[in-house]
């Protein structure tokens, strides 16, 4: 019984030998440690330090703050960070050697980053108090370092205004179909609402995912990563409004560029990056295409920028070339930070993400609106809670950002990240009171068109219920069940359209991007109404010989003709009339016989003349001159 009882005692203490590790084999976790640390492979990382944590190490300030660093860096995760960087900052020194396995002490940055803890943990008074007990232990002022303390600071301040009047939203999961157990990300959608590519984080590589909208369902997913012919290294960037050309970013620890693949034949081809001018060898990160596959923003960190990455934009010349990137400027950029642009559809609103502007902290999601005179507006912060304390980027918009694509930690969420829809509440509540007017209008037996018409909310998009009730109207007109409906006759609805001229640089006939949106106007006018025709009259201002002038306005107008050819108008609906200085719409002189350059301005055009409108109940508004710029 005694060598029972031994032999027990014996096997108790070797088991309690191999569960204490010896020095060497914990130098190699921490050996291990640092280099998934250096990588930004936190998750490793983690698991290193915490065996070192786990074997004698739970007092060691410094063991403890590499912790706090990791959770930090672990979305979903990043509030276990506050309990390590709490103990870390017990035992603190300047000039702390972190990277060395005998080092017991955490530097002072400990402080900083138990701000950050607090503050993407909306501790936001304990943040600031971090923050500036940080600034009063830092030997010497380092004008950067300042600075960034100081922007986190002014970031918490923000943040408590931003978050004492939230903007109302509706947030839509996309359902398991889409979402999974694991992380769903960075999703986007093409115009027609019908394609979705979005990352799906897989065991051992983050895979690209591809599903169609079929019956108001997304089908199942489809790995295209090998389509692409992808290492599990490229990440969705975005997708042509057609939903057949997929931007992609290819990055390692050297150098990121932007690839394209494209959808041909029901499989997508293997992805190329695009060359110059739009890939250097500096890093490229992000890109997002207009509607008409035209232009092209994206962010890099390029010389003659504002700061670390800025936003660039290029446009595609006649031969299909991509132009000299030119930097969207001072209104758009900061000297920090700038990522994940997006066009929307119309080509007035830029969603981007920025960490430069007012932020709640870290990158916040801004738009900015393009204004009259082809200027970008300053940056709107969109508020929370679609904007929090933490990084917000990779915010999709669609139907021209009445709706947006986002991942997000939810509490109804399938897993990590799930896919989002956002809503304004007052655009979801618009859709709700459009499918109740359609409701009530299968019971009138009114078309759906007209009952839109009527409450004149024909722009706001109509969600799934709005759709099933269409198909009802349908199916109740089809078996004439609303009695004697054909027998009324309906009140005729009359459209107004606005269509205003497409103006040209002095001396010039190239179409400008503003002059395409107004010419896209048109297209779509005339593709809705197919007996509809267009006379295109190019005008000049006063300056030059009168021969001269009528060959400018004839090469306007048939600039202004090609235009509408390539969008689909056939040319025998389409007329180009050059009329040079016979018809002025504003003045070119002052009174005084001086220059007025602003009507002369409003001179240089291509105007519209639409015939068979009276057809269609169709008016077409003109756009009226300014008052002290009219001929009298």
């Amino acid at each position: 019984m005694k060598q029972v009882f031994f032999l027990l005692l014996v096997l108790c203490s070797f088991k309690a030998i191999q569960a204490q590790k010896p020095d060497d084999v914990l130098r190699v976790y921490f050996t291990d440690a640092e280099f998934f640390i250096t990588e930004e492979e936190y998750l490793d990382a983690l698991y290193d330090y915490q065996e070192l944590f786990n074997n004698g190490f739970n007092e060691n300030a410094n063991i403890n703050y590499r912790i706090g660093i990791c959770y930090l860096n672990i979305p979903g995760q990043k509030d276990k960070s506050i309990p390590y960087l709490l103990k870390a900052i017990e035992n603190t020194k300047t000039n702390n050697r972190e990277s060395e396995f005998k080092e017991e002490k955490a530097p002072l940055d400990a402080y900083l980053y138990l701000g950050n803890a607090y503050r993407i943990n909306n501790n936001l008074e304990k943040a600031i108090e971090l923050y500036e007990k940080y600034k009063e232990l830092l030997p010497s002022s380092d004008d950067a370092i300042m600075e960034y303390i100081n922007k986190q600071i002014q970031a918490c301040n923000a943040a408590i205004k931003f978050m004492e009047n939230p903007v109302d939203i509706k947030k839509t999961n996309l359902g398991n179909t889409v979402n999974t157990s694991s992380s769903d990300y960075k999703a986007v959608i093409s115009g027609d609402g019908n394609t979705l590519i979005f990352m799906k984080e897989l065991p051992f590589y983050d895979a690209i995912f591809f599903s169609r909208l079929e019956n108001r369902q997304w089908t199942e997913p489809v790995n295209i990563t090998p389509q692409i012919q992808s290492d599990g290294d490229q990440y969705v960037s975005s997708v042509s409004y057609d939903g057949t050309h997929l931007f992609l970013t290819k990055e390692d620890n050297f150098n990121s560029d932007i690839y394209i693949s494209t959808y041909e034949n029901g499989q997508w081809a293997k992805s190329t990056p695009l060359h110059k001018p739009i890939n250097t060898k500096y890093w490229e990160s992000h890109a997002s295409i207009s509607k008409d596959g035209r232009t092209l923003f994206f962010t890099s960190n390029r010389r003659g920028g504002h700061g670390a990455t800025d936003i660039f934009k290029s446009v595609m010349d006649e031969e299909d070339e991509w132009s000299d990137p030119i930097n969207l400027g001072s209104t758009i950029n900061t000297t920090l930070n700038e990522d994940t642009p997006f066009i929307t559809e119309d080509g007035s609103s830029l969603f981007f993400s920025s960490q430069g502007h007012n932020s709640m902290g870290g990158y916040d999601i801004f738009v900015s609106r393009l204004d009259g005179e082809g200027d970008w507006g300053i940056p709107e912060n969109l508020g929370y809670p679609i904007n929090t304390t933490d990084d917000d980027l990779f915010y999709y918009p669609w139907n021209n950002g009445q709706v947006a694509y986002v991942a997000l930690f939810e509490k109804d969420s399938y897993g990590k990240e799930d896919i989002y829809t956002l809503k304004l509440a007052s655009v979801a509540i618009a859709e709700e009171a459009i499918a109740e007017k359609i409701e009530t209008a299968v019971d009138k037996g009114d078309s759906l068109r007209k009952v839109i018409i009527k409450e004149k909310i024909e722009e706001v998009p109509l969600d799934d219920k709005a759709a099933e009730v269409e198909e009802k109207i349908a199916e109740v007109l089809k078996e004439e069940i609303i009695e004697k409906e054909e027998e009324k006759v309906p009140e005729p609805v009359i459209m107004e359209f606005e269509l205003r001229p497409v103006y040209f640089k002095f001396d010039d006939y190239g179409l400008s991007e503003k002059g395409k949106i107004e010419l896209d106007n048109v297209a779509s006018l005339l593709a809705n109404y197919k007996n509809l025709k267009a006379e295109l009259n190019g005008h000049t201002d006063s300056k030059g010989p009168d021969e001269y002038n009528q060959k400018l306005s004839s090469k306007r107008a048939l600039s202004a003709l090609n235009y509408l050819v390539n969008k689909g108008i056939n040319t025998d609906r389409l007329q180009a009339i050059g009329l040079g200085e016979t018809k002025f719409a504003a003045i070119n002189k002052n009174k005084d016989g001086s220059d007025n350059a602003e009507g002369r301005k409003l001179n240089r055009r291509v105007e519209f003349e639409i015939t068979g409108i009276e057809k269609n109940n169709i008016i077409i508004k003109k756009i009226e001159i300014p008052e002290h710029l009219r001929i009298k």
